[in-house]
């Protein structure tokens, strides 16, 4: 196989996992769902999880927690937006992981709230 065989197949394979992906039935599999729409490896999903673990020990320390750096941990790790952090956020709460991260981020947009986050502040999951 050249170069260019390999390229293609390559290329296919990218385009076959991307069709998988999208066949994933998010709400029962948010965070598989997730790291293939974001095209993360396994480091990234890691770092992600990294930064919920640090917030959480905040939290469970009873420290008083920057939401708006917790935010720009993620935005800055990943080069994301607003709109995927939130993803990021939902995903892992519908996973039932970093549950009382997300409601803490979540709550401190009240009271006006992003509908997203919705059934995270409402406890209407």
């Amino acid at each position: 196989m050249n170069i260019e065989e390999l390229a293609e197949s390559i290329k296919k394979l990218q385009y076959h996992v991307k069709i998988l992906g999208e066949c994933i039935d998010y709400d029962r599999h948010p965070v598989e769902a997730l790291i293939l729409s974001m095209d993360w490896d396994e480091s990234q999903i890691d770092k992600a999880h990294d930064i919920f673990e640090r917030y959480d020990e905040k939290l469970n320390n009873k420290e008083e927690v920057n939401w708006m750096e917790f935010e720009m941990a993620l935005r800055d790790e990943f080069s994301i937006g607003y709109q995927t952090v939130k993803s990021i956020i939902l995903a892992f709460y519908r996973n039932h992981q970093w549950v009382e991260v997300c409601h803490g981020y979540a709550m401190s947009f009240e009271p006006t709230t992003p509908v997203e986050f919705h059934s995270i502040t409402r406890n209407a999951d």
